[in-house]
């Protein structure tokens, strides 16, 4: 996946994923290594992985457990969208590559559980988002 940035925002990346080890939460300077390898902003680090964006726009993963060298591009709505969302609480300049709410769009059903209301959990239909655009059987 690949985001179309402005050049403000790509310089803005740039200079984050440059000074990620001295500007990042204490609990996530372990990531800083990975950060400067990979040149990509983390956005959502998980238990194995990590879901990057760099200044070109490109969602990228990568390992923190060496299950692979390198990294490699995300293509998953789910990966990309739920990792912005995520990032986006952090990092609000992140907010302009969200989806805007079109007209006609549903709140998202499983807003009704706390798990996801709250966002312990990202829901499989609206990545966060809190809402979708057209109502999903429950097939």
């Amino acid at each position: 996946m690949r985001m179309v940035l402005s050049s403000e925002l790509s310089t803005w990346l740039a200079t984050r994923i440059a000074a990620f080890a001295d500007e990042s939460p204490p609990q996530l300077r372990w990531l800083a290594e990975y950060v400067v390898e990979a040149c990509a902003l983390p956005l959502y680090p998980g238990w194995f992985e990590t879901i990057g964006l760099r200044s070109d726009g490109e969602v990228v993963s990568w390992s923190t457990e060496g299950d692979y060298a390198g990294t490699k591009p995300v293509n998953d709505r789910y990966l990309w969208l739920t990792s912005l969302v995520n990032a986006a609480k952090s990092y609000p300049e992140l907010r302009t590559l969200l989806p805007v709410r079109p007209p006609g769009a549903l709140d998202c059903k499983h807003l009704a559980y706390p798990i996801f209301a709250e966002g312990k959990v990202f829901c499989p239909d609206c990545c966060g988002l809190g809402w979708v655009e057209e109502m999903l059987s429950d097939d």
